[in-house]
């Protein structure tokens, strides 16, 4: 029996921001990625986008796989990487929606927020399936391990990666960004050195592949987003340091990081980062 994966980038719709919400004038989102762990036989979703479009885009990806999907795994419970699971489930009602204990406590939150349906009016699917549970940190698919790796907070609390050793493979989340600028607005000092540490454990098992939750389309897998995401944190918490406005702090960030997708995070960052 093999195994192998497969991964698609889902760009979502501009989002229509309420006042105030953000310094910049960019209503765009990020790109979402969803990763396909494929046996020969079945697979194992991880993360899926938001709007009921892209999440049936990414059902006819999974049914063109030819496997019986028996389980959705969220990285973590912000909407952008779950609400799309209750689309998917349309096809495959059979599917288990997982997470762990941290992740199903802010996906309820989540899914109770007004703010999605404000972002993106129309788009979020209705009665949103909530998860369940996992069962513990290993889940077996045809005898191979995919495990659950609990890492703390990142871009938010109690995110976590998968890890299919097998494959030398790591699926992020959003503790790894890949040329997209990097959501650290719900992030303190202190939280960013626990979100280095993450990244730390995911170098340290020296994955082949290194998939982030949000991706440049197009970009490759390497672990390179690994040690590039940890320099994006380190240029935030000088930034923070100097920065006299929010402009000026997200001038310092674009001389290092003008490729980066989706402007818009950068300014949020800004203005929740630096004083006025």
């Amino acid at each position: 029996m093999s195994l192998s994966y497969d991964t698609r980038v889902s760009m979502p719709p501009r989002s229509v921001l309420p006042d105030g919400t953000s310094v910049g004038r960019f209503p765009s989102w990020s790109p979402i990625t969803s990763t396909l762990i494929l046996g020969d036989r079945e697979a194992v979703l991880v993360d899926a986008p938001h709007t009921v479009q892209r999440a049936a885009e990414v059902a006819d990806w999974v049914e063109a796989s030819g496997r019986d999907l028996v389980a959705m795994y969220a990285t973590h419970g912000h909407g952008d990487h779950y609400f799309g699971f209750t689309e998917v489930a349309r096809r495959f009602p059979r599917s288990r929606l997982l997470g762990t204990a941290g992740t199903v406590s802010l996906a309820l939150e989540q899914a109770s927020s007004p703010l999605w349906r404000t972002l993106f009016p129309g788009q979020i699917p209705d009665d949103i399936r909530p998860l369940e549970v996992v069962d513990g940190p290993v889940f077996d698919l045809e005898g191979h391990e995919i495990r659950f790796v609990e890492a703390g907070h990142s871009d938010i609390r109690d995110t976590t990666f998968v890890h299919v050793p097998e494959l030398a493979l790591v699926v992020g989340g959003d503790i790894v960004y890949n040329e997209v600028h990097v959501h650290a607005s719900d992030s303190d000092q202190a939280q960013r050195r626990e979100w280095t540490a993450a990244l730390d454990r995911i170098a340290a098992l020296n994955p082949v592949a290194v998939i982030a939750g949000h991706k440049k389309p197009g970009n490759d897998d390497g672990p390179h987003v690994v040690e590039e995401t940890k320099a994006y944190l380190r240029d935030t918490d000088e930034a923070c340091t100097v920065a006299r406005s929010p402009e000026e702090f997200v001038d310092l960030m674009l001389q290092r990081h003008l490729s980066r997708m989706n402007p818009n995070v950068l300014w949020d960052n800004a203005r929740k980062l630096v004083p006025a």
